[in-house]
């Protein structure tokens, strides 16, 4: 099957890497041992190394040697996004509105997973947030703001979702986003989030899921 999309070297080492995946394990022998198992050459075999290092599948590191890293579906869509939204923000556009969409019909799924202590981790975001916002100097809550929406969806069993939101994230900062000034834009945006997260402490996620919607709408306005 891996043939079909992949080199034929490709497919060896990923197939490889799958089964010892299946089997529980992280771990991979020295380049030496997989060359002979795999019946590669030890050139040929670190350079399908490194591209997968590149794809963010496995890491090598010295006195450490070859792991294989947790699945994580944004690892390769990242350098793509953020080459794709430095040749025109169009591009930063979309990807922002894929992230909304996925927010807004994920939101019930996920708030309805979040326990006490879930919530309350977000009403401390707000907390450290308002607080950077009336601070001298004004600081811009950038961390608090990529970690409350990440939060929120981080119950969801979807490894698609999540990484697609990571990736915003990634595209977010790559492009300056997190470094806006405007002290009214911040405050309307973290009156939203204050207000989304009672809602959501209330357990009344349809005014949540509204509120998301209308906040969704402030970046466009920037």
């Amino acid at each position: 099957m891996l043939n079909q999309y992949f080199t034929s070297n490709q497919s060896k080492l990923l197939q490889y890497i799958i089964e010892r995946k299946k089997e529980g394990r992280d771990d991979l022998p020295s380049i030496q041992e997989l060359s002979e198992q795999l019946g590669m050459s030890v050139p040929t075999l670190r350079e399908q190394i490194e591209a997968l290092k590149i794809l963010g599948i496995i890491e090598a590191r010295p006195r450490h040697g070859i792991h294989i890293k947790p699945i994580d579906f944004s690892a390769g869509l990242k350098q793509n996004a953020i080459i794709a939204a430095s040749v025109d923000m169009k591009y930063f556009f979309q990807i922002s509105e894929l992230r909304d969409r996925l927010e807004q019909n994920w939101f019930i799924n996920a708030v309805e997973q979040l326990a006490d202590e879930d919530v309350d981790r977000l009403e401390q975001y707000v907390i450290k947030a308002e607080a950077k916002l009336q601070g001298n100097p004004i600081r811009i809550p950038h961390q608090e703001h990529k970690e409350l929406h990440l939060s929120i969806y981080q119950k969801l069993d979807n490894l698609f979702v999540m990484g697609i939101l990571n990736t915003y994230w990634t595209v977010y900062e790559a492009v300056g986003m997190n470094l806006y000034t405007d002290l009214e834009y911040q405050t309307t945006v973290w009156d939203y989030h204050r207000n989304i997260v009672q809602e959501i402490k209330k357990r009344d996620f349809e005014k949540g899921q509204a509120l998301l919607s209308e906040h969704m709408q402030l970046i466009y306005k920037r």
